[in-house]
């Protein structure tokens, strides 16, 4: 019985430990001139590598978020050296929520788009779905993405980003 127990504590302590490790995450700009963030490496041809070492509670999209991505996927406009840009990136890279970023500072063809889905050629700007959000403010973010049914950041995530800003 005792035995018993102890094989039965192991195992729920075992499967209540969140496991951390280190991942890789890659930057690049590809030939058409837009800026991609992907936990694979870039294509041959690909200009301004970067590679980031990152801590993470799991892999790279939060578990669920593939659902929501199918039917509300969330784009990035923004432009280099963009400050709110950095920070909608960072939240949704910690959200564990898979995005796309179009540079539109230099890439015309990402600026005519943008210009006929969302009117204007403001940075950054967040679609998710239809939605859109000109400008940067985490709690109409983040509502947006609950509302699309992406997976809420865990507790310790959500007070780690709300005092980072």
């Amino acid at each position: 019985m005792k035995h018993s127990i102890r094989i039965m504590a192991a195992v729920f302590l075992a499967c209540s430990v969140t496991l951390v490790s280190a991942e890789k995450a890659y930057k690049w700009v590809d030939k058409d001139g837009k800026v991609t963030y992907q936990d694979q490496p870039p294509p041959s041809g690909a200009q301004n590598v970067e590679e980031k070492e990152i801590e993470s509670a799991s892999a790279a999209a939060a578990p669920g978020a593939e659902a929501a991505a199918a039917r509300f996927p969330v784009t990035l406009y923004s432009a280099p050296d963009c400050q709110a840009c950095d920070m909608v990136r960072d939240y949704l890279n910690k959200r564990g929520t898979p995005f796309t970023e179009k540079d539109v500072a230099q890439d015309v063809d990402n600026q005519v788009e943008m210009q006929q889905r969302v009117g204007s050629l403001t940075v950054p700007t967040i679609t998710v779905g239809e939605k859109i959000m000109k400008g940067y403010m985490q709690s109409l973010l983040e509502g947006e993405l609950d509302q699309a049914g992406y997976p809420s950041p865990a507790p310790e995530e959500a007070a780690e980003t709300a005092t980072a800003q």
